[in-house]
């Protein structure tokens, strides 16, 4: 297996229409890991034979829990123009839709460039004493997680400060990094909620919008290297919390930014 898109495995079952296996290595709280979902969206797209350019931007909506055993997702293209594409995709396991994802494709071309926001200043991956902890489902032992800020669970952690981390992310089996792995790792991030209480706590992913800024030649640099999550939660109220995500790469390259709103049980 060459890379994280060889693990969706995805058959043509009709005219726009994909079927597929839930792969069990991924398994969340109860449901399949929202960033393997969001990924198996965006691949059936990104096969379509329509499809053009690379993805821009994609929401998902969690709306039923996945479970283990085949899946269908569907497709359709709502429009196209010369170097814009606007894509539906929904997931369906036992007649009922379990999510749906709104997908923006683009040609990409010379223009004028440029980056506002800045990498913060991290040591890097391989420094030693940096922690290491993952979450406890099965999806967190496909990544390799390195602290730079305290674990959530750390007795070193401020509970006055912020619910923000960064953290160093790598693919545990040493696969390169490619546009599916950003579209999962964009959702790689333990619930803020547990910044503030010294409990494991799990949470579900309601919605989540990510909007992918690597070209193929910086995630073709990252190769199997570690890139740089930074998390910051804005509000947490009601059992639900958002937060705001950036993917770097070792070299400051901004890779993807993602945010998202979650459901949680105290």
């Amino acid at each position: 297996m060459n890379t994280f898109s060889d693990s969706i495995l995805l058959a043509a079952a009709g005219n726009n229409l994909w079927s597929g296996e839930v792969d069990p290595a991924y398994r969340g709280f109860g449901s399949q890991f929202g960033g393997w979902t969001a990924a198996a969206l965006l691949k059936a797209i990104e096969i379509e034979p329509e499809a053009k350019g690379g993805p821009l931007s994609q929401s998902v909506l969690f709306i039923e829990a996945i479970n283990e055993g085949p899946y269908e997702i569907s497709t359709r293209l709502i429009r196209s123009g010369a170097r814009l594409q606007f894509w539906r995709s929904e997931l369906h396991q036992g007649g009922k839709c379990c999510a749906h994802a709104q997908v923006t494709m683009g040609v990409r071309r010379e223009t004028t460039s440029f980056t506002d926001a800045v990498m913060p200043e991290v040591p890097p991956a391989d420094t030693a004493g940096l922690g290491e902890w993952t979450p406890p489902a099965g999806f967190g032992t496909q990544y390799r997680s390195r602290w730079i800020t305290p674990l959530p669970r750390s007795p070193d952690l401020d509970r006055s400060k912020p619910a923000s981390s960064l953290v160093w992310q790598q693919d545990r089996a040493g696969r390169p990094l490619d546009i599916l792995q950003l579209a999962a790792m964009a959702d790689l991030a333990p619930p803020r909620v547990m910044w503030k209480r010294e409990a494991v706590t799990g949470s579900s992913t309601v919605s989540m919008t990510t909007h992918f800024h690597a070209t193929p030649e910086e995630i073709a640099v990252v190769g199997a290297r570690p890139i740089l999550s930074e998390v910051h939660c804005r509000r947490c109220e009601g059992g639900y919390f958002d937060h705001e995500l950036k993917l770097w790469s070792p070299e400051g390259a901004l890779l993807a930014t993602s945010e998202q709103m979650a459901a949680f049980r105290d």
